[in-house]
């Protein structure tokens, strides 16, 4: 039988966040940014700073029309609205040499985002010639792979008990919720990767009656010659549709 030991990693209340393997701890153990963790013998502690704003890779707005992207809405061009959820910034979304300061979503796959994105919507609408208006957004905004503590790849559950915390406990959720209720698109686009994505579909079926879930733009499957994208179209219906009542919003926000 093969025994790992795993180091927890505790938050300043002392919540557990997540834990990583021994070794692991130990690649780490001299050569950490203390203003952002602690290292002791038993365990690592995130400090607060690190969930800072300036850490933060906030979503971007960005336009799209013949395999081009633009910052700027053109005159005289009708765009169509498009939502494109990930799940959290990936490791190349930070510049580490600059005071691990924060990039833009799909930062390291922009030209691929770019190339195949008008392909996604033409086998998404059947329509060719829209230009597109796309909202890229990150429902948990900080780095959840703890590569700036690990310098290298975690599992994915380590991965993904840490996002819960800024989901749950940090309540990035009603985040969430409120940008979709201010905000209105043409299509939900769910690209997180698999483990994420009934977590944030079922927070879009409170809110959106159609989703379009796809694979993630760093996923192999975008790369390809003929790029697959994997599209599944999710019809959610409201309260009236059901045998049951729904729970109330307050319990609703507890498992969301």
């Amino acid at each position: 039988m093969k025994e790992i030991k795993t180091i927890p990693i505790y938050n300043r209340k002392s919540q557990k966040l997540t834990s990583i393997t021994e070794s692991e701890f130990k690649a780490i153990k001299d050569d950490v940014d203390e203003r952002f963790f602690i290292v002791e013998g038993e365990f690592v502690m995130v400090k607060s700073r690190f969930f800072r704003t300036e850490h933060l890779v906030t979503h971007q707005k960005l336009y799209i029309k013949d395999k081009k992207i633009t910052f700027q809405k053109q005159k005289g061009i009708d765009y169509k609205k498009v939502l494109f959820i990930l799940e959290s910034p990936h490791r190349h979304e930070y510049d580490y040499e600059k005071n691990f300061s924060p990039r833009m979503p799909l930062y390291g796959n922009l030209n691929t985002f770019q190339s195949h994105f008008e392909s996604l919507m033409f086998e998404l609408t059947e329509e060719e010639n829209y230009a597109y208006e796309v909202v890229l957004y990150n429902p948990v905004p900080y780095q959840t792979s703890l590569h700036y503590l690990l310098k290298r790849n975690v599992k994915e559950q380590t991965r993904f008990k840490f996002w819960l915390y800024g989901w749950l406990e940090l309540k990035y959720h009603r985040e969430f919720d409120r940008y979709l209720n201010q905000y209105k698109f043409d299509y939900y686009l769910n690209a997180s990767t698999r483990m994420y994505k009934s977590i944030i579909s079922y927070k879009l079926s409170t809110l959106v009656n159609t989703e379009y879930q796809v694979y993630h733009p760093s996923s192999g499957f975008w790369n390809r010659k003929e790029a697959k994208f994997g599209i599944k179209k999710i019809i959610h219906l409201d309260d009236s549709h059901f045998l049951f009542h729904l729970p109330k919003e307050e319990e609703r926000n507890s498992i969301s």
